[in-house]
């Protein structure tokens, strides 16, 4: 009993730990090398609720993403993640980069992985985590109003209708993660906020997607609100 309770103290240490510096989860537990701006993406979206990402394109924000589906999944048991696109295949980037890239780096994420029930295909492309964690691709369209997600991840949502983001997808956060703590009643009064991460690459003023970036910078200097906007230029 006394080895279990160290054991179980060790792991509330480092999750915690890794939970306030997912950077170093990267190197540590993915053998990831990561640009310094990579890391601090990484912190900047584990420290908000809400996250807009604007980035020309080649700057690999679909793969920095992965990585934090990954390691929200690791860390927080039961996360499900959505990813979600006008088209299936721009979604099906983030499941392309877990499989191509970072599952054949680490031999700790292959064993946090369950692959007889993850799918690495178009047709049904989901990542299957041992802790009940999951990442799920589903297409941006009145056909997916059934789904449920603690993060929602967006890419390119600027090619999404308004009125399909507000409609279907955000209505996907409906309840936060069913972490095991919540059952002890001193602690039901910290259900965890759920997320929304939208990606993009810039687009016209006009558009409604320059509003939401406006809304989102808006918030960012609003105390108290976990907004975060960051937009990364080609140079």
């Amino acid at each position: 009993a006394a080895n279990e309770r160290k054991m179980m103290e060790t792991v509330a240490q480092r999750a915690s730990f890794y939970r306030a510096n997912p950077h170093r989860f990267a190197k540590d537990y993915l053998h990831l090398d990561l640009y310094i701006f990579q890391q601090i993406i990484l912190v900047l979206i584990s420290l908000s609720t809400n996250f807009l990402f604007l980035a020309s394109r080649g700057i690999g924000k679909t793969f920095i993403l992965a990585v934090f589906c990954v390691i929200r999944c690791i860390l927080y048991p039961g996360s499900l993640v959505v990813v979600t696109a006008k088209t299936r295949g721009q979604a099906y980037e983030v499941i392309d980069k877990i499989e191509k890239i970072l599952i054949p780096k680490s031999a700790l994420l292959r064993s946090e992985i369950n692959f007889k029930r993850s799918a690495f295909n178009l047709q049904k492309a989901e990542v299957v985590f041992y802790n009940t964690s999951c990442i799920r691709v589903v297409t941006a369209n009145d056909n997916s109003r059934h789904f449920r997600a603690n993060v929602l991840l967006v890419d390119e949502y600027r090619m999404i209708p308004l009125d399909t983001l507000n409609t279907v997808l955000r209505e996907f956060l409906v309840g936060s993660r069913d972490a095991g703590y919540l059952r002890k009643p001193q602690y039901r009064h910290l259900a965890e906020r759920n997320m929304e991460l939208y990606a993009s690459s810039c687009w016209y003023t006009s558009h409604w997607s320059y509003q939401l970036a406006q809304d989102y910078l808006n918030n960012m200097m609003t105390e108290g609100k976990k907004y975060t906007i960051c937009g990364l230029p080609y140079q």
